[in-house]
Formats: structure tokens, sequence, C-alpha cells
């Protein structure tokens, strides 16, 4: 075989053997002996004080999921940030009051002429310069439309609000 053959071959073996090392971290740990071949005779524990080693590890024990406490209105707010255009952030906020919409300008900068958006406002004002609305703010998978540059013609983009934690649906129907 020739030499600019065998590096492919090899670097795709090794590529090989790190994803199944990433893929299983336990296949990739050499199995633990009782005593090591390379040990002088005298640093090898006596055999009473030793387990004997197993080729195949014990299966783990399954055990039931802890059952947590109902979640509280803090725990079941769900938030994120999404870039909307023109330098402007907006952060999705999706809790058992329902959608709200906070707009930055930088991380932790608010912009207080755009204001909040939530059920009761859904919408910007004409005059906000920017064109935003949730979508469905009183549905399950609130959006929020927004357009900031581009003119009439320019698409809206659409974002998805977060969802909460599986449990939440039921705490937010108490």
């Amino acid at each position: 075989m020739r030499m600019y053959a065998r590096v492919p071959i090899g670097a795709a073996l090794a590529g090989v053997a790190l994803a199944g090392a990433l893929l299983d971290p336990a296949a990739a740990r050499p199995p633990v002996s009782a005593t090591s071949s390379m040990a002088p005779a005298s640093s090898v524990a006596p055999a009473s004080s030793v387990a004997p080693a197993s080729s195949v590890a014990p299966a783990p024990t399954l055990r039931p999921a802890p059952v947590s406490p109902a979640p509280s209105a803090t725990t079941c707010t769900s938030s994120r940030e999404v870039s909307i255009g023109a330098g402007v952030t907006a952060r999705l906020i999706f809790g058992p009051s329902g959608p709200e919409v906070t707009f930055e300008d930088g991380p932790g900068h608010p912009i207080p002429s755009l204001g909040r958006l939530d059920r009761s406002h859904p919408a910007l004002p004409a005059s906000a310069g920017i064109s935003a609305e949730i979508l469905t703010p009183y549905g399950p998978a609130p959006r929020l439309r927004t357009k900031v540059e581009g003119g009439a013609q320019a698409p809206y983009q659409v974002q998805d609000f977060p969802r909460p934690a599986e449990n939440c649906g039921k705490a937010a129907a108490r």
C-alpha cells in the first residue's frame, strides 16, 4: 500500500474510534481488572482482599423517577431572546399569565418607547415605528410576528414562544 493511501485510512479509523467513544464512553474505557500485568508481584494485593473481575458489567438497577412537587408560577415561566433586526432583540416570555414580549437594543437595555406586549396589549401601535404583534395570545402556542426594516414589501418574521416544562400545564390549569 502506498504511503499517501495510509494516512487517510488511519485518520478515518481514528475518527471512527473517536465517534464510538463519544457515543458510548463506557466502551472507550478499558475494563478494570483486579491485577495489572505491569505491576510487580510485591505490589499486588492478596487474593482474599480483591474481588474477582467479571467480564460483564452488572446491569444497572431501574428505579422509578422521583415525583416532583407541583411547579410554581416562577418555575413554569420560560423565556428566550430572538433578534428581530436593526439591532433590536425581543425577549419572549411564556408563563401562566400568557405570552409577554419586551424589546431591548442590547443586553439588558430595554427600549421604553416600544413598551411591552401581552394578552391585553397584543400589538404595538402604528406610531411605534416597527410592526410587532402576538399571534393567538390566548392559544397554546403563541407566536410573535415582527417587521423592523425593509418597507411594505419586506416579509414578516415569525418567532415561536418557548414552551414551558411538561408538568406546567397541570399547574396553569389550577
